[in-house]
């Protein structure tokens, strides 16, 4: 009895072993029959992007420790064992897992001590020369995780249809970024929009775009303010002119009075709101036609604020645009009057600060210096290289491609898109032919009320001085 008892012990972890080993052959057969099967089943490029993702996997803990993404466990340095012999050291790598993706790999890493965010910035480019990949870039996700993602090539150089708006949603459509996402504007509670970059690079034509995608709504009107022509009728936005409610060339006078009535509309504008909805909150209730979303596009809007070289009156009336404009990018937003102002000098001599901090999201394309892209996008995209616009000057790859930041789910960092292709003849057909929705919507000024009891006293007060007069002269000549 006790030897059929000892034997039943004996055979029982060989058992749970023989079980244990089926599973993880069962496991391994069924995982090797799935990646065969994904791979068969993909695409010749999808096919390439899984060689990748295994290929990183394979060679990662022998790659990690030669560009000092592994550490010593220092824990184990000095360590001997019962013998008496040092044992040797441990050196921990840090976990990955891979993804494909269109645009490459996808890699998800847990951060272990001293190899962080910093360490894997510094490695991009050996991470890239050793993965074969044309860049390398990485995001905190979160906490102890880190996203790193291999591109291979460009993806940017794809061109897709732009990707025009749903009827009812208030999103200015810009493109796709590099990780297919397609990038948009939301208008509601914005306080304005700054397009920089040097010409021929695409401001205009996005601008354009977003005038297209909001011209069929009637609860919508534009003014257009081209500082590009003297005479706006032969210019980009003459061609769209019949849709605005005006359309201004680079005269600083004539913008001058356009400037003033919109900023006489944003101080009426809240009394408007209360009579037709009960509030003063524009977005609460959304664009009416009675009280529209106005969008004020400002193409090349340094000719309007730029007093290099100015004095007396002319200095005078730069001074005060600035001050409209500034009005209207920190006061539009509550009342529904949105600034997008495009510029290629986007230098605090030329835009007021005032003006350039106010606008909420930025869109940069190529700009020759970092001081210059520091302008419109603020001074973090120093930090960031990935993004730098000055990369975007090669004008045979990089015409519609910009930089943004300021966006919903963006925050405070940057992303790169390829503005959607856009045909300029067809857009302007299609703006002009909604013309019939045009309606001015800027209110009358304020008649001037004269003070009739203030006027009579002054003539009572003519009519007095000469009679004192003659009186002091007799007086004179009595004496």
């Amino acid at each position: 009895m006790d030897s059929v008892t000892l034997d039943g012990l004996g055979t029982a972890p060989l058992l749970f072993a023989g079980i244990a080993l089926a599973i993880l052959v069962g496991w391994g057969a069924f995982r090797l029959f799935l990646n065969s099967f994904r791979y068969l089943a993909a695409t010749p490029v999808q096919r390439d992007r899984l060689r990748l993702a295994w290929r990183i996997s394979a060679r990662w803990k022998r790659l990690a420790p030669n560009i000092g993404l592994a550490r010593v466990d220092q824990n184990t340095k000095g360590v001997r064992d019962w013998q008496g012999n040092t044992k040797a050291t441990v050196t921990v790598v840090p976990k990955i897992k891979t993804y494909p993706e269109p645009w490459g790999v996808r890699v998800l890493v847990s951060t272990i001590p001293k190899v962080g965010l910093e360490e894997w910035e510094k490695a991009a480019g050996w991470l890239a020369d050793a993965w074969q990949v044309e860049t390398v870039e990485v995001n905190r996700l979160k906490p102890s995780v880190l996203e790193v993602r291999a591109v291979v090539g460009n993806p940017l150089d794809e061109h897709r249809p732009y990707s025009w708006p749903a009827a009812d949603s208030w999103v200015l459509p810009i493109g796709h970024n590099p990780w297919g996402r397609e990038i948009g504007i939301s208008l509601r509670q914005l306080s304005g929009i700054k397009v920089a970059g040097m010409p021929a690079y695409g401001k205009t034509t996005l601008m354009l775009g977003w005038v297209a995608a909001l011209a069929g709504r009637p609860e919508v009107q534009f003014a257009f303010f081209d500082g590009k022509t003297s005479d706006p009728r032969y210019g980009d936005w003459g061609e769209v002119g019949s849709r605005a409610m005006f359309v201004v060339g680079d005269n600083p006078e004539a913008a001058n009075q356009k400037l003033t009535e919109l900023v006489r509309l944003i101080k009426d504008r809240p009394a408007a709101l209360v009579e037709e909805r009960g509030t003063h909150r524009f977005w609460k209730t959304g664009p009416t036609t009675e009280n529209p979303l106005v969008l004020v596009v400002m193409d090349e809007c340094h000719n309007y604020a730029d007093t290099l070289g100015l004095t007396g009156k002319d200095k005078q009336l730069i001074d005060h645009n600035k001050r409209m404009m500034q009005t209207i990018s920190k006061e539009g937003r509550s009342v529904g009057v949105l600034g997008i102002f495009g510029t290629q000098k986007q230098t605090s001599d030329a835009i007021p600060t005032a003006v350039r901090d106010n606008l909420e999201a930025g869109v940069c394309f190529a700009v020759a210096t970092i001081d210059a892209g520091e302008a419109a996008l603020g001074a973090a995209i120093r930090k960031d290289p990935d993004n730098d616009p000055t990369a975007l000057v090669d004008k045979d790859a990089s015409v519609g491609v910009c930089v943004v930041t300021g966006l919903p789910g963006l925050g405070a960092r940057y992303d790169r898109v390829r503005v959607g292709d856009l045909d300029e003849d067809q857009v302007a057909q299609y703006i002009a032919s909604t013309a019939a929705l045009r309606r001015d919507v800027i209110p009358a000024p304020a008649p001037v009320v004269t003070d009739v009891s203030a006027a009579a006293d002054e003539t009572m007060a003519g009519q007095t001085v000469p009679l004192q007069k003659k009186t002091n002269a007799r007086r004179r000549k009595a004496s």
